[in-house]
């Protein structure tokens, strides 16, 4: 009876033991729960263009976003937040916004709803026709458009071929000017770049140009409002909207200052950097 009193009398004060190691920890988990839970409700019910004025929200959205933006963005728009020519992913270090002004709000709506992405409040206003394709210019007047872009941006260009690029750019045929502007520095409501900061979504050597004029771009951002909550959401937008503001200037991307990379119509490397139109990326300016 003693040993089964004492066994037992151990057996409590083992417990309490560990219970007093453990209350703590325990105590500490529960308020950095309830805390999280409050500096979350927080970043939630705050106006988007409030939230960077706080610094707390700011680091908690970081906090939450960097694994998020691992998972689900880094596959297209590159861990580095570059992009990825290839697809027409945009960079959101390179200080130019495709859609919007970069602001929390526009970014956060961007995820919710997608770019093309068949939700009926995705932006879907326009995209870049594939002008070569539908045979409203020729392929020599595809290379004078190039060579425009090349004195826009500039980049060595031939002077008659960009002059006459110039003209073809304000006319009616092609009406590039609608959507671009006619200074050519886009229109962030329609989703048009601006052609003259040599940002490229979809590479800037001169044969990508002629195949983003020729072919069109049609690029598409999924809408994440069914995968991701909307606390994720807002945690990315803010997260996004932080790097771009802290990138360091804009650098020309590895491929803008690549005046060759392109054929003439006898299939043989030239200063033109353009295409005969009947090779190059098909994908679907976007």
């Amino acid at each position: 009876m003693w040993r089964e009193q004492h066994s037992r009398r151990r057996g409590w004060l083992i417990a309490l033991a560990v219970l007093a190691v453990i209350a703590p920890v325990i105590a500490v988990t529960l308020r950095h729960q309830r805390a999280n839970a409050a500096i979350a409700r927080a970043l939630l019910v705050s106006y988007p263009q409030d939230v960077t004025a706080h610094p707390a929200l700011v680091r908690f959205a970081d906090s939450q976003a960097r694994p998020l933006y691992a998972r689900y963005c880094a596959a297209c728009h590159g861990a580095d937040m570059r992009g990825n020519t290839t697809i027409g992913a945009p960079s959101f270090v390179d200080h130019d916004w495709l859609w919007g002004n970069g602001s929390v709000f526009q970014i956060e709506r961007i995820i919710l709803y997608g770019i093309r992405s068949g939700n009926p409040k995705a932006l879907n206003v326009t995209d870049m026709p594939a002008l070569g394709l539908m045979g409203r210019v020729s392929d020599g007047q595809i290379r004078e458009l190039v060579q425009y872009l090349m004195k826009l941006n500039h980049r060595p260009y031939d002077a008659e071929a960009a002059n006459a690029g110039e003209t073809l750019f304000h006319s009616d045929q092609v009406n590039c000017y609608d959507c671009h502007g006619s200074d050519a520095h886009g229109n962030a409501d329609y989703g048009a770049p601006n052609l003259t900061l040599d940002v490229w979504y979809n590479g800037g050597n001169q044969q990508s140009i002629y195949d983003s004029i020729y072919y069109g771009r049609h690029r598409i951002m999924p809408a994440w409002g069914s995968v991701l909550s909307l606390e994720q959401i807002r945690a990315l937008a803010v997260y996004l909207h932080e790097a771009a503001k802290n990138a360091p200037p804009r650098a020309a991307r590895p491929d803008a200052n690549d005046a060759s990379g392109a054929n003439d119509a006898n299939g043989t490397n030239d200063a033109s950097g353009t295409n005969d139109g009947n090779g190059g990326d098909a994908n679907a300016l976007e």
